[in-house]
């Protein structure tokens, strides 16, 4: 998560019983904070899902005739520059 950003006040309804586990856990120093643990989580579930929405576009992608035609004619026009580099770079 970028530190740097700017952030926003929400309220939230969690159950109980997760609040007093995230609150334990702060106590022992597990996490910095409740907040910090909320952070992470919802930052993890807004990856997940842009990778699914990323996922669906490809799988569309790889269905449209004109999208495989454009990649492909790209990969040829790239095969000589491309053969010239050894190795990874």
């Amino acid at each position: 998560m970028n530190v740097n950003s700017s952030t926003s006040r929400v309220t939230a309804t969690l159950p109980t019983e997760q609040v007093k586990m995230l609150k334990q856990l702060s106590l022992e120093h597990r996490i910095p904070s409740v907040n910090f643990a909320i952070r992470q989580a919802v930052d993890e579930y807004l990856k997940q899902l842009k990778k699914s929405q990323y996922e669906t576009l490809m799988a569309e992608a790889a269905n449209d005739d004109d999208f495989i035609q454009r990649t492909m004619s790209c990969a040829e026009d790239f095969a000589y520059v491309d053969s010239e580099v050894a190795g990874e770079w």
